[in-house]
Order: structure tokens, then sequence, then C-alpha cells
């Protein structure tokens, strides 16, 4: 899909006819769709999926692929919505979504398509302020991803994981990276428990108070280690997962914590091309959690390193980037660069 993206993005440029993304008309609206959400065309997308959706009711439903497609498109409106920040209609179709998978498509609250609506759900209710209904949500889907696992506790999921794919056959011939052997069937159940407990662990933060800080920490470490088991350590990935955490952590005030994180991608940020344009706003972050915990020397040398790479390569605009940034966020510490 993303390949597609970019060759549509070109022959829109050049005036070219559209390239058909389906024969089947049906799944085309519903590829359509998702590139328009894709670069914020939410309007367009949801125009597309309504007429989609009366041409899903035209067919009757006679085959499962038609149930299926009918699924997807309830999905993609209630993502768009999601998106959108229409709290009310993104519920709606979420709700029409996890009927369709419970009633026509013999899914369990255990399987991921559920999983994975249950995560925006819990997270739309966050936003609602109906946190009991947020943390039942996140907990619901970290327990059953940890069945699915055979977990005891949250925090064995990689070693526990790992044993079950290994294969002792020597150094000589075993596989460097498992996922490389197995694909998906390693990857993605472990995946999902780290997404859940990355959310879980977001949502701790955000909305709990101190007493809950501990366990949003052991969560995230958790995280980290399915992520630099899946991604590896220096990967956009790993380093955008520190990037965000760190962020949350900053706008709730938890500063040492932040350092924590954001300490880890603060040089391995630089030797991923992917992250780029993410250096200025992880050095901003990264500073001012210095600044706020006392770490002075630390966070004048983290603005000269700055200072440094950035002036070698002459990039003066991710130079304006950092001090836009960093002014806004020392703005009342009565600091001047």
């Amino acid at each position: 899909m993303l390949g597609f993206s970019w060759i549509v993005t070109i022959k829109d440029a050049l005036g070219l006819q559209p390239i058909r993304l389906d024969k089947d008309e049906l799944k085309e609206k519903v590829k359509q769709s998702w590139l328009h959400r894709k670069y914020g065309k939410y309007t367009e997308a949801i125009q597309v999926l309504e007429i989609a959706l009366e041409e899903a009711e035209e067919r009757k439903e006679p085959l499962p692929i038609t149930r299926k497609l009918f699924c997807r498109v309830y999905d993609e409106l209630a993502n768009t919505y999601y998106e959108m920040g229409n709290h009310e209609e993104a519920i709606k179709y979420f709700q029409i979504v996890v009927n369709r998978l419970i009633t026509l498509h013999g899914k369990r609250d255990s399987d991921p398509e559920f999983i994975g609506v249950s995560l925006k759900l819990a997270d739309i209710f966050a936003k609602k302020g109906q946190l009991d209904d947020a943390e039942t949500g996140f907990s619901h889907c970290v327990r059953k991803q940890m069945q699915a696992l055979c977990l005891a506790n949250p925090f064995e999921a990689v070693d526990n994981h790992m044993k079950n794919y290994s294969v002792a056959q020597g150094a000589l011939v075993e596989d460097r990276h498992v996922v490389d052997r197995v694909g998906q069937a390693y990857t993605d159940p472990i995946a999902l428990f780290g997404m859940a407990l990355e959310r879980y662990a977001h949502f701790l933060v955000t909305y709990r108070d101190e007493t809950r800080l501990r366990e949003a920490e052991e969560y995230m470490d958790e995280v980290m280690k399915i992520s630099y088991q899946i991604y590896g350590t220096s990967s956009y990935h790993t380093i955008n997962l520190l990037n965000n955490f760190g962020a949350a952590l900053i706008l709730r005030n938890r500063f040492e914590l932040a350092v924590k994180y954001l300490a880890i991608g603060i040089e391995r940020i630089l030797y991923v091309n992917e992250c780029a344009s993410m250096i200025p706003g992880y050095y901003c972050n990264y500073a001012e959690a210095l600044f706020h915990v006392g770490r002075k020397v630390e966070f004048y040398n983290k603005i000269n390193r700055f200072n440094v790479i950035f002036g070698r390569e002459n990039l003066t605009l991710s130079r304006s980037s950092f001090y836009s940034c960093f002014s806004k966020a020392l703005h009342g510490a009565r600091i001047f660069l």
C-alpha cells in the first residue's frame, strides 16, 4: 500500500490517468479511502467509504469475502473518525465492527482484530474522561495477549517467546534473527502484546497519579525489550517509542523518568536515516528533561552537541526547528540561548 501511495502521488502530479488499486470496485474504494486517510484527507475518505457502503449493501453479502469487505468498510470509517477526533462517530462504527467480528466472522475477544479495536476504544474512553472504562479496556487487551503468549506475568514475554522458537542447532547454523526464519508467526503475537503494553503505559502516565508510575515504567521496559527483539536496538520504531514516551512523561512533569528513556536513544538516533526529521525534537525533549532534573552541565553539553552536528552539516532549518521548539519548552525557565 505504501508503494501504491507514491505511484498515485506521481501520477497526480504529472496529470496522468489515476491508477487503479484493485480490479474489484469495492476493494478499490477501501484502498482509496486508506490513501486519503494517510494524507489527512478525512472528508474525501468518508465520501468514498459512504459510496462503498452503498455498493456493499447492494451485494447483499452472499459470499464470505463480501462480508469481510463490508467489515473493512466499517473499520475504515471507524478509523477515519478516530483520527479526526470525532469520538462519537468512531465509537458507533467500532461497535458495528465488533458486532460483525463476533456474529459474522466468529472472532473472540482474544483475536488480534478484536484487540486492535479494543485498544482504540479504550483510548477514546480515556479522552472522554471515562478513565475506569478505559483502564478496563487496556488491562483486558494486556491480559488476553498474555494468555495468547501463555504468560504468567507480563514481564516474561520476550524470554518465553524466544524459548518457543529456539532451535538448538549450534552456533554455525543458528539464525541470527528468528524473525527472518519464522516471520509473522513469531512477530505478530508479541508485537501486539507490546503495543497493548505501550498504550497501557501511556494511559497510566497521562491519566493516573504518581502511585501508578512504577507500573508504567515496568510495562515500558518490557515494550523496549520486545522492540529490540523484533526491530533491533537502532531502528526507527525503537527510537520513535522512546521519543513518544519521553514526551508524554515531560508533559506530566515526570522528568527523571523522561531522562531515563530519552537517554537510551540520544546517540542512536544520529545513525538511523529514517529518524533525521525527528532529531531536533528528540534533542529538545532530552535537553528539557535534563534541565528540569538539575543536570545543567549535561544540559549545555547536549545543546553544544546539537550545534556541532547541525553546524557541521549546515542544516539551518533543523537548527531553527530545535531553537523554536526549545524556546517554547523552556519559556518559563528564563533561559536565553
